[in-house]
């Protein structure tokens, strides 16, 4: 099933443009499959990159099941949730590359925030987003701070 089919029925359009019913989405098992399909082929790729998925934290726990779906995977061997800060309690030695996972993507400074934050680490980020309001911004936002930036879905192109 493609990933346009799975969000389509959580999408609804407003003034200012698509909104996605994240919750709902969330909870979807076809979503959370091609979440972590997603997530597994970049791990492929950097077998020892640390997954970062800041936006769980005690109030809001939409990805408390996909989060649970990654930790079970014997690929993601470094899975870490909340504030970036909690990359501290991790061996830095160890980690080099940092995946950043993201529910949606808005040009805001928390993301760039938490990017420079890692880069601080001294580690290469990668930011996977599920959803995308622009395509042109998250380039935009690549180039800006200097990093891989991508989404599953744009909803601009929905």
């Amino acid at each position: 099933m493609e990933l346009k089919e799975v969000v389509a029925p959580f999408a609804a359009k407003k003034e200012k443009g698509i909104e996605i019913d994240l919750k709902g989405l969330s909870a979807d098992a076809s979503f959370r499959s091609l979440a972590v399909a997603a997530v597994l082929d970049i791990v492929k790729v950097k077998p020892q990159a640390c997954i970062l998925i800041p936006a769980y934290t005690t109030g809001n726990q939409n990805l408390g099941k996909l989060i649970n779906e990654l930790a079970q995977t014997r690929q993601v061997r470094t899975l870490v949730t909340g504030d970036v800060e909690n990359l501290k309690r991790m061996r830095a030695a160890n980690i080099k590359d940092v995946v950043l996972i993201k529910q949606t993507f808005h040009a805001d400074h928390e993301l760039a925030d938490q990017v420079e934050a890692i880069k601080a680490r001294g580690c290469k980020v990668q930011v996977l987003c599920f959803v995308s309001h622009c395509r042109e911004m998250l380039n935009q936002f690549g180039e800006k701070h200097g990093v891989e930036i991508s989404a599953l879905l744009n909803t601009d192109e929905l």
